[in-house]
């Protein structure tokens, strides 16, 4: 993969999405953090400022919508690109998420090999 290393914040609560995003990323030599809960990444970015950060929207407390809203209002992570994800999707889901705000979308299961493509054309535009 050419192009310089995507730095990436995974806000999931599902271990197995985090250990195959956390392994994509490793791959290639993307820095990331993982949080497992929409109040973990929000203390993460007080310090960290990603280009990407990947919000599951079905996240226990705090979904994905509401983390969202949160961010922008408190005007953590300016730069960074937010990218809606989530296992429970219909053909509005995409549409949907960047009404809201996203600016892109994964559905689970994604595709570890295109990941780092994903991202790379996500920061691009």
């Amino acid at each position: 993969m050419n192009g310089k290393p995507i730095s990436v914040l995974l806000i999931d609560d599902d271990p197995n999405v985090r250990d195959v995003f956390r392994l994509a990323m490793t791959y290639n030599n993307f820095p990331i953090m993982v949080a497992q809960d929409a109040e973990t990444g929000l203390n993460y970015l007080q310090s960290y400022q990603p280009d990407v950060v990947v919000i599951d929207i079905f996240l226990p407390g705090l979904d994905g919508y509401q983390t969202l809203n949160r961010i922008k209002r408190e005007h953590l992570a300016p730069g960074s690109r937010f990218v809606a994800m989530t296992a429970y999707y219909t053909s509005d889901t995409e549409t949907e998420a960047l009404g809201k705000g996203f600016d892109g979308y994964l559905s689970k299961p994604f595709d570890p090999n295109q990941l780092a493509v994903f991202l790379h054309q996500l920061v691009d535009r």
